[in-house]
């Protein structure tokens, strides 16, 4: 967590920087979804993952070629690629994965549920120099099992984040899917969390994609998002147990009164701008969850350099997104229609509206 003057100086210049991020657009992170095949069973899902695939997704020479290339043809000492799925443990050939990435000498990091991580993984990925790893942990046991559809599944998350934390990767956190049935235990969750020796956390809310925008259950009503945010604010000014840095994740427009107290830095939805992703198939995208009528191209036929040059229109400009709600709205200059990720491709809108939460504002 960044020092409160350290803030206030990034918060007054974030206008600037956010137009000058869009009219350069470096590419600074680039997920790689290196499958869709996951060892659990998830009720919110945004990517409907299972066992197996039902996409006809990249080879692993595919993939080496496709790291090769990335490390002749960006700067790698400042860009960060990030294995996504699914859960990228539950790839075939694995290690061979992690042989492209530390041959291409690239700069990396993984999402993973931790089911699959042991000390013989952990030590592969140590030699492939693995360099940052999020873990989730969903609630306590009976919560985060329920949500992640597979007994036993909190004690191994708990187990790897335990490894991880007494390990040397430079960067690991924690990240928390928030819902209304876990929302009551965040305060003990923490207290575990820094037992296990975590020492950064990061909250979101559920967004209605995937196998979570039929299921009631999931979403936080109105009043419990308001009740998030007052915990995180509270988390920030004192309350966190043994030091635990928390935020709220980079997911959505919030007021400004608001999403100073939760987030270090002012809200920029990156995606397309500063971020890309290579989706399992070879789509080449933004963010993994973001709709697929968003693709702009797929690495086995168009130039993924060229693609991240030229295309992106969409991303970069997003007037086009200015509609229903939106339309009128004072808070367009700053929000620009939320989140790529809550955009509702069939409705043509924004799936979600968190500022309007906040009346006063």
């Amino acid at each position: 967590m960044t020092d409160p003057l350290s803030r206030k100086v990034r918060r007054a210049l974030h206008p600037l920087y956010r137009s000058l991020e869009t009219r350069v657009h470096p590419l600074r992170y680039l997920f790689i979804e290196i499958t869709r095949r996951c060892n659990l069973a998830c009720r919110h899902c945004g990517s409907d993952c299972t066992t197996e695939t039902p996409f006809q997704e990249l080879t692993t020479d595919e993939w080496l070629r496709f790291f090769e290339f990335v490390g002749g043809n960006f700067d790698t000492r400042r860009l960060m690629l990030v294995l996504t799925g699914g859960e990228p443990l539950c790839r075939p050939d694995f290690e061979k994965i992690l042989g492209g990435l530390r041959d291409n000498r690239l700069y990396w990091g993984m999402v993973t549920n931790g089911y699959a991580l042991d000390e013989r993984r952990l030590r592969l990925l140590n030699e492939a120099r693995l360099w940052s790893v999020t873990v989730s942990i969903d609630g306590l046991e009976q919560n985060h099992d329920w949500l992640r559809g597979r007994q036993g599944s909190f004690e191994r998350a708990l187990s790897a984040v335990r490894l991880l934390a007494s390990s040397k990767i430079p960067m690991m956190d924690v990240v928390t899917c928030v819902n209304p049935r876990n929302l009551a235990e965040l305060p003990e969750v923490a207290r575990t969390l820094v037992g296990a020796g975590v020492k950064k956390w990061r909250l979101f809310s559920i967004f209605p994609t995937g196998r979570a925008a039929t299921d009631p259950e999931l979403s936080l009503s109105d009043g419990q998002f308001r009740e998030l945010m007052d915990f995180i604010a509270g988390m920030r000014n004192g309350a966190a147990p043994g030091g635990l840095a928390v935020e709220y994740c980079c997911e959505a427009f919030l007021p400004p009164h608001v999403d100073r107290e939760v987030r270090d830095d002012p809200y920029f939805c990156r995606a397309g701008i500063c971020i890309g992703s290579v989706l399992c198939d070879g789509s080449i995208s933004a963010c993994p969850n973001i709709s697929r009528s968003l693709v702009q191209g797929n690495v086995r036929t168009h130039d993924f350099k060229k693609v991240w040059e030229t295309g992106f229109a969409s991303f970069r400009d997003r007037s086009w997104m200015r509609t229903g709600e939106c339309a009128d709205c004072t808070h367009w200059s700053r929000c620009q229609g939320n989140s790529m990720h809550l955009w509702d491709a069939e409705r043509g809108r924004t799936a979600r509206c968190f500022h309007s939460l906040f009346p006063s504002s």
